[in-house]
């Protein structure tokens, strides 16, 4: 047949476009992959940082796995690496601009990368917290937000 078309009989013709229906309407729509899970509040989750500060409450969030970073800066050395999703975070400030948004997040990496004292906290940027918006809905700002980088130790 030219042009690689074949003619189907009209009853055959019926049958596929009610099967392609009927399979078209089965199939779930999915989410909008633009769209991020919310966090989730986890209110009554305690942690304490490498300076001894005490956190209750935290954010359970999807992430992309990546670095941690001692400061909220793209150029802050490295101390840490997030490997798994989701993570909690705990809080979030103002630092560099990355990709388009200033906002850091505070958090405890899964793994230490240097300066063991830190055990691997530090700051996440905010495009790698899949969140609908920054800073993530209920959120604190870092009590230190005073225009210092880190949390003073105690």
């Amino acid at each position: 047949m030219p042009g690689g078309f074949v003619r189907l009989p009209r009853r055959c013709a019926v049958a596929v476009a009610v099967t392609t229906a009927a399979l078209t309407l089965a199939v779930p729509a999915r989410a909008s992959a633009a769209e991020p899970p919310p966090c989730r509040a986890r209110p009554a989750e305690a942690h304490v940082d490498w300076t001894g500060r005490n956190f209750t409450g935290d954010f359970w969030c999807e992430l992309e796995p990546g670095w941690i970073r001692i400061q909220s800066r793209s150029t802050s050395a490295v101390i840490g690496r997030m490997e798994f999703s989701p993570g909690w975070l705990v809080c979030w400030k103002k630092g560099s601009d990355y990709l388009g948004d200033d906002r850091w997040y505070y958090t405890q990496g899964d793994r230490v990368l240097a300066s063991p004292a830190s055990k691997a906290w530090g700051y996440m940027p905010a495009v790698a917290v899949k969140a609908p918006k920054h800073p993530v809905a209920g959120m604190p700002e870092c009590p230190w937000t005073d225009g210092s980088s880190s949390p003073a130790p105690r």
